[in-house]
């Protein structure tokens, strides 16, 4: 049972992409979805929270996941003032 679109293997194909720059994934969702980079991001982890997204393709969504637990952990920035 395949329940992920084209479109949404194409966001994880996308999101999984090495790039140099994140700004060059961003601009290329931009170009190729018509998303921006915020909605870009959400619709990624919408799509990661389905389990066919995983059985599609278990590498690159574990990566993924991690990386999301990672950002979410990150302890917050203290500035000097």
């Amino acid at each position: 049972m395949d329940t992920l679109t084209g479109r949404d293997k194409g966001l994880i194909r996308l999101a999984a992409a090495p790039f140099k720059y994140p700004a060059a994934r961003e601009r290329q969702a931009r170009e190729e979805y018509a998303l921006s980079g915020t909605r870009f991001w959400q619709e990624v982890n919408r799509i990661l929270d389905l389990p066919d997204a995983y059985a599609w393709n278990p590498q690159a969504v574990g990566r993924l996941k991690d990386q999301r637990t990672q950002t979410r952990q990150r302890p917050p920035v203290r500035r000097l003032v």
